[in-house]
């Protein structure tokens, strides 16, 4: 089987970004399939370039991921966004066009453009299409006020077309998909196919703790620690207020490893206050979260406060629930219902740092606490996140699709 996936950020071996694609794109490989990857040559949360790719795997499967120039300054402003979008859409369908003819076409978005040119590829050689939505557009744009609702409505109808025109759509999120039902796309077309827990990635070296806090210079310090970006939608500066109100302890210091539009503004605030207790750390490879978290106590999580909130289900969440850290959270949503549900750490109300402080605080003092609460997330994502199984129910469906009896197959949720 053939397969066209159009995802424009598809991130590098090592980059930031989600890393399911990429082992999604690996899996359907391993089982015979080639795939062709349509992304940008651009990574979407640092800029850095990102890398062309070809290989083939036992089994006589392959992979190759076509990269697109597109231009640079995401982060400049939304008619910059708009620009890099809609570049990268016409030339992947130009570029599309010229590819061998596939058995079945996926796209990813957001962006809606990318996905919107996959869909016309697929209905132009009549192959069956899967759309997987990773962010609900236009609808967080009109919530954070980035556009109103006159501007939305062409990107709505572009949206409802995909919605509703794809043979299968994949939700990324217990949110997302409760979302798209409500928009009426029937529930035997839509799958749930989460961010997965590889285990092998967590398997580290004995001593990789203490040799990354020695690296880090963490000494004997109970640290609580953040891995991701830094945006309005991640409120870091939440973890900043929680170390004012934690200045006294000096026994605690809170990392944050990242990049993001709002880290200026973040490192700026914990200057006025004075903090010497709160840490900001460039990006990291990806291979190296693991030791990091190893080396930590605690994981950190906050998110701001949105009609939306309960479509985010974010990488670290996974992550530290994977090396068995407490999660200390500032969040409602999705998440922090199943923080509280599987017994895996605190969870306070967003934007609450004096409620965050108070658990960082606890989680320093009770160590068989934290040990216990670090435990039952892992045995969560082992039980009910497992990669190995979301991948191959993903092309399991996939398969299906391309067969053209994808209507037989019933629709999953792993936590059900």
């Amino acid at each position: 089987m053939r397969i066209l996936y159009v995802h424009q950020f598809f991130a590098g071996p090592d980059a930031p970004g989600p890393a399911q694609p990429r082992a999604l794109v690996r899996r359907l490989a391993e089982r015979g399939h080639a795939v062709d990857v349509v992304a940008c040559d651009l990574n979407a949360y640092n800029e850095q370039a990102e890398p062309a790719e070809a290989y083939e795997v036992p089994g006589g499967g392959s992979v190759r991921v076509h990269r697109l120039p597109v231009p640079r300054g995401l982060r400049a402003s939304l008619a910059n966004r708009l620009k890099t979008y809609g570049r990268f859409a016409w030339a992947a369908y130009r570029f599309g066009k010229r590819l061998p003819k596939p058995d079945a076409v996926m796209a990813s978005i957001q962006p809606l453009f990318g996905g919107f040119a996959a869909y016309r590829l697929a209905r132009r050689w009549q192959r069956p299409f899967l759309l997987e939505i990773r962010d609900l557009w236009p609808d967080a744009l009109v919530v954070k006020k980035a556009i109103a609702q006159w501007q939305a409505a062409p990107l709505e109808a572009l949206a409802r077309a995909m919605y509703f025109g794809a043979d299968r759509v994949v939700c990324l999120t217990p949110g997302l998909k409760q979302e798209i039902l409500r928009k009426g796309v029937p529930a035997v077309r839509v799958d749930l196919f989460p961010n997965g827990f590889e285990e092998s990635f967590f398997r580290l070296e004995p001593g990789t703790r203490e040799k990354m806090r020695a690296e880090l210079g963490w000494g004997a310090a109970f640290v609580a620690v953040y891995t991701g970006t830094h945006t309005e939608v991640t409120a870091v500066e939440t973890i900043v207020r929680a170390a004012e109100t934690l200045k006294a302890r000096r026994d605690i210091r809170l990392d944050l490893f990242g990049t993001g539009q709002t880290k200026p503004k973040a490192i700026a605030l914990a200057r006025e206050l004075g903090l010497d207790n709160v840490h900001f750390h460039d990006p990291v490879p990806k291979s190296k979260v693991p030791a990091i978290l190893a080396a930590a106590d605690a994981g950190l999580m906050t998110l701001f406060r949105s009609p939306l909130i309960h479509i985010y289900f974010e990488n670290k969440f996974i992550d530290y629930m994977g090396s068995r850290l407490p999660i200390l959270a500032a969040m409602e949503g999705v998440q922090a219902d199943l923080i509280r549900r599987c017994g895996a750490g605190q969870v306070v109300p967003a934007f609450d740092h004096e409620g965050l402080a108070r658990a960082i605080a606890d989680a320093a003092d009770h160590p068989e606490k934290r040990r216990e609460m670090g435990e039952a997330g892992q045995r969560f994502v082992a039980a009910q996140l497992a990669q190995r199984t979301i991948l191959d129910r993903y092309a399991e469906t996939l398969e299906a699709l391309a067969r053209g009896e994808v209507d037989g197959l019933p629709t999953w949720n792993p936590f059900l």
